[in-house]
């Protein structure tokens, strides 16, 4: 945009009494809302251009002799600690804070947006909890790309589906730069808080933030023909583009718009919630994981709200007591599909109430088989596992409750008791235990796990890395050969443990290596 035009729309907006300014990029393109699951990174916040001062000195108190007092040092905030950012530290997963080493970015970035979705439920948890981790930052990190690496993971966040917890990191960042408040406002209108994503929005308009999200937070403060000037101006200058124009005249004034056009094809929370609010939403299912909050507001049907929390239940970012609530909600309303996980789980609540325990046994050898169609075995142990623990069963429903128990990570004690009496299983119960693991032949996987915790040589890439200290590389590696492995594939298996087990996640690499012999993931 010339400065001659930017002068004209900030007088036109002056004159509407609009408290959002209108930017563009430089190919004339808008801004919108934010497309975070494609252009996390195209725009990294800008540097810092003040100097910083120096370390000030606090001096001891006098009151106290200085033998009860350290020096402390107060310095202002940095870019290094602003990717720092983290929810709990680094020693709480058993990892260094010196996590990422000398790894650049050029590597780092890449590595975390490949961290697969689609994955073991432990794998996905230790994911999870990389993303979240207050680990510091890259040695080599500059003034130029400070804040890069806090919005990749963030970024990653959300594409998982982890909007709370990307909403939690954000709070946590001491410098809440235009691109943190432009993510903050897509969570918090997927999470049904458009309130408080306006609030965010109101006073801090920079030019990474959309024309769009500007209208549509004038329109819900009741400024109405703030937000019509402020679209006919945007749209004359070409800073909004027609798709999304067409949805905010439908917005502001339905009869007033020239057409009704089709839903935009890569659609952003703020489209989603605008088509939402004029009667024509659109279903979350074939949307990014993420739009699946959306159904969780209490306004979809049931139906809406039981598939979008497996989709979460799965993904490991929901807790599979909120699950259990929405199966327990009402009575199912037909046959087939979910409606038999919910009578499969609904009956098992009624069986345990009543201390049935032929009825508990039927019901649960029934119900298993459901949950472990839809990948939801480590959700349905969460939910019963301790509560079947020391029911008496039957020979069948005894072995499910053995692997409820160790995938739930409860009772090792009872899981102990009920181990069936062959290799696969004997090897299984030491992986639990923490033992020296018997050397087994078959099946394939087993074979590949026992190889994968002996002390073979690293290969010689993995070895620089440890020895240079970049354990990020390592690690991120080692989530995607494990996705590799839970498709079955026994080799990727054991370079993945070896990785793990390479930078001190024992406990992690066995009970991803108990879920791999327990869960059916394949392809």
């Amino acid at each position: 945009m010339t400065p001659a035009a930017r002068y004209c729309l900030a007088f036109v907006l002056g004159l509407a009494s609009a408290p959002a300014a209108v930017s563009a990029q430089e190919n004339g393109a808008p801004l919108s809302a934010i497309d975070w699951l494609e252009q996390a990174l195209r725009e990294p916040p800008p540097p810092a251009v003040a100097p910083e001062p120096p370390p000030q000195m606090i001096e001891p108190s006098p009151v106290l002799p200085e033998s009860h007092f350290e020096t402390i040092t107060v310095a202002p905030l940095t870019g290094a600690e602003l990717d720092a950012t983290g929810l709990f530290t680094a020693e709480r997963i058993g990892l260094p804070r010196e996590f990422w080493g000398p790894s650049p970015l050029a590597e780092i970035i890449p590595a975390i947006e490949a961290i697969p979705g689609d994955t073991l439920p432990s794998a996905a948890r230790l994911g999870l909890r990389l993303l979240m981790a207050e680990f510091a930052a890259p040695y080599g990190l500059t003034l130029e790309t400070r804040g890069t690496l806090l919005l990749a993971r963030i970024d990653k966040l959300v594409s998982l589906g982890a909007l709370e917890q990307a909403s939690q990191l954000i709070d946590a960042a001491a410098e809440p730069s235009a691109a943190l408040r432009a993510r903050a406002f897509d969570i918090s209108l997927l999470l049904g808080e458009e309130d408080r994503a306006c609030a965010r929005m109101s006073g801090m308009i920079s030019a990474t933030e959309g024309q769009a999200a500007q209208i549509f937070c004038m329109a819900r403060h009741g400024e109405w023909q703030a937000a019509w000037t402020s679209l006919k101006v945007a749209r004359s200058l070409g800073l909004i583009d027609a798709a999304e124009a067409g949805l905010l005249m439908r917005f502001l004034d339905e009869e007033e718009a020239d057409f009704l056009p089709p839903p935009p094809q890569n659609i952003t929370p703020l489209g989603w919630r605008i088509l939402e609010a004029l009667g024509d939403p659109v279903a979350t299912t074939h949307l990014p994981v993420a739009f699946a909050h959306a159904d969780l507001r209490g306004v979809s049907g049931w139906r809406a709200q039981l598939d979008a929390a497996e989709r979460l239940t799965r993904m490991e970012v929901l807790q599979a007591n909120r699950l259990h609530g929405l199966y327990t909600q009402r009575r199912p309303a037909a046959s087939g599909g979910m409606w038999e996980r919910v009578r499969a789980m609904q009956g098992l609540d009624r069986a345990l109430a009543a201390k049935d325990s032929d009825a508990i046994s039927a019901e649960l050898v029934e119900g298993w088989p459901l949950f472990a169609a839809v990948e939801l075995e480590g959700a349905f142990a969460t939910i019963h596992a301790t509560a079947l623990a020391d029911v008496p069963l039957t020979a069948e429903a005894s072995e499910i409750l053995w692997a409820a128990l160790l995938l739930a990570q409860e009772r090792l004690d009872r899981a102990a008791e009920l181990a069936p009496d062959t290799p696969t299983a004997q090897f299984v119960m030491a992986l639990a235990r923490g033992a020296p693991l018997p050397e087994i032949d078959t099946p394939e996987m087993a074979s590949a796990i026992w190889q994968g915790f002996q002390d073979a040589p690293l290969s010689e890439q993995v070895q620089a890395q440890k020895q240079e200290g970049a354990l990020g590389l390592i690690v991120l590696e080692a989530l995607t050969q494990i996705a590799q492995a839970a498709a079955g594939d026994p080799v990727a298996a054991t370079r993945g443990l070896q990785r793990l087990r390479a930078v001190g996640l024992e406990s992690a690499a066995r009970q991803i290596a108990i879920e791999l012999l327990l869960l059916e993931r394949r392809g």
